[in-house]
């Protein structure tokens, strides 16, 4: 028995990386752009909570080391 896989959409696409619905739907060349770059900008960008979750992190550690030093002085 085979089963049917459907694709993902470009909204669902946006979604699943952390960026608001359309945020990928822009005018190019005086057209909507094509599914297909849109596909392509998701597949190349970065997860946005997951971008969020590293920058808090290095926060903290840069934090946790400056009172390392101050209280090293």
């Amino acid at each position: 028995m085979g089963y049917i896989v459907r694709r993902l959409t470009p909204t669902e696409c946006e979604r699943l990386q952390g960026f608001p619905d359309g945020w990928s739907d822009i005018e190019y060349k005086g057209k909507r752009a094509a599914d297909g770059p849109r596909y392509k900008a998701m597949g190349n960008s970065m997860a946005v909570p997951v971008m969020r979750w590293i920058g808090e992190r290095i926060e903290m550690v840069d934090d946790l080391a400056a009172d390392i030093i101050m209280e090293g002085d």
